[in-house]
């Protein structure tokens, strides 16, 4: 592109020094260089870069070289100051990016051309003149070598660290591709894992005299919320409702691992005291938790369902129950954890809350009293005490459904813990039926 410029442009130089049968010569060659640079110049934008892009360089130099090689020839030959021209066909190779040795050998093309034309064309010169001319275009060829080897140095130092750069690019796409499909394949497992949690959570029945309805909602990860519902035989039922310290898988194998063995023990022995299957729960999961290395403990409740109340066992939160005219009632329950010693020992003692026809008795887990609002309040026992008394009267599924919908209307965003709420209501008659549900559920409201 340069020389398609400048050449036509020394024109101007050769219009005001040069005659006019001279100036008509040289106009004719320099359009003709100018259209051959300009063929040379599409060539290039056509043909995509190679080893051999470096020809475009010699093929440059050799018709401007040559053409101002002649038009010296035409001034006097050796002894024409014209041939200054061809210290700029030299510097050209400074625009050039390419070896060093490039450089050097397109200069000696240069210089040869020179002196071939100029000794055959040329008339009679002074060798003073001629040592004087090669010694300044060799400086000029010195110093297009010298630069280019600078050039070429920084060229290939910028290439090491742009590939460098798209190695260390290529190489961070792939960890993060790697990553990708590691958390992918992470999540597909954890997804799979809350599925099989949930789907081990029992449905909502019928258990002897009471009407039991539950209902979990879990947070992103596994949780370790838990609570079943067991015909243990015999005429037995039993609840039960815990907490596991944590998320993730390890507390999901916690929980499950409490679900099997309350299940095992109560349809084993029906006639165990609440206390007994929770000192042997603890037992078998001190046991395990310390064979994984879980550092884990979990809040439970073991329930037995009786025909005038609830015996119960454990360390949990505490137990809401709405009696009709009474309002609702906090009832504690003093205990241990699971986990925290390998034999609670008396420490653990059944406790029994009565309940009569139509009393509700509410457990639940921690997520449901310590959802956050926008102000960082807690939503508390208090306000859950309210909305059951709100909800006292509601069929089971309808209660859950009201419970549910205020905590997550108080709650700011997702749930950060899992919310458990389990109902559990006394029938009206020792020998009800499967219909007699809603009709206690009916005469309560």
């Amino acid at each position: 592109m340069l020389g398609v410029v400048v050449v036509p442009l020394f024109l101007i130089l050769d219009w005001v020094a040069l005659p006019a049968p001279v100036f008509e010569r040289f106009l004719w060659v320099r359009a003709i260089l100018t259209a051959a640079l300009a063929l040379q110049l599409v060539l290039i934008r056509l043909t995509p870069p190679s080893r051999l892009s470096v020809l475009h360089g010699y093929t440059f130099n050799l018709l401007v070289g040559t053409a101002t090689s002649w038009m010296t020839a035409q001034l006097g030959g050796f002894d024409s100051p014209y041939y200054m021209g061809l210290n700029l066909v030299v510097a050209a190779n400074l625009l050039l990016p390419w070896r060093p040795l490039h450089a050097g050998l397109n200069s000696l093309l240069t210089v040869l051309v020179y002196v071939v034309v100029n000794a055959i064309l040329g008339g009679p010169f002074h060798g003073a003149v001629l040592l004087n001319n090669l010694f300044f275009l060799g400086a000029a060829a010195v110093t297009a070598i010298l630069t280019a080897r600078v050039r070429f140095r920084l060229v290939e130092r910028e290439h090491a660290a742009r590939t460098g750069l798209l190695e260390a690019n290529a190489a961070l796409q792939r960890s993060r591709a790697e990553l990708k499909r590691a958390r992918d394949a992470l999540w597909g497992e954890m997804e799979v894992a809350k599925r099989i949690q949930t789907s081990l959570l029992p449905e909502d029945r019928r258990a002897g005299l009471y009407q039991v309805a539950a209902r979990m909602v879990p947070a992103a990860e596994v949780g370790g919320d838990y609570y079943d519902i067991v015909d243990a035989g015999d005429g037995q039922h039993w609840i039960a409702i815990g907490d596991v310290s944590g998320h993730g898988v390890e507390a999901g194998l916690v929980m499950m691992m409490t679900q099997t063995s309350i299940l095992s023990l109560v349809r084993e022995r029906p006639s165990r005291t609440p206390a007994e299957v929770f000192r042997q729960v603890n037992g078998v999961l001190w046991q395990n938790m310390g064979r994984m290395r879980a550092d884990r403990y979990m809040t439970l409740n073991v329930v037995r369902l009786e025909a005038d109340g609830l015996t119960m066992a454990g360390k949990h939160q505490d137990v809401l129950v709405w009696r009709r005219g009474q309002g609702v009632e906090a009832i504690a329950n003093e205990g241990s954890w699971i986990g925290l010693v390998a034999d609670p020992g008396p420490r653990v003692r059944d406790s029994f809350i009565p309940l009569g026809p139509g009393d509700l008795a509410l457990f639940f887990t921690d997520g449901a009293t310590e959802a956050r609002n926008g102000r960082g309040e807690l939503y508390g026992e208090e306000r859950l005490a309210a909305s059951l008394a709100q909800v006292a009267g509601l069929p089971l599924e309808d209660a859950l459904g009201v419970l549910f919908a205020d905590i997550g209307a108080f709650r700011r965003g997702e749930p950060e813990d899992d919310v458990t709420l389990l109902l559990v209501r006394r029938l009206a008659e020792a020998r009800a039926t499967r219909g007699d549900a809603a009709r206690v559920e009916i005469a309560t409201a």
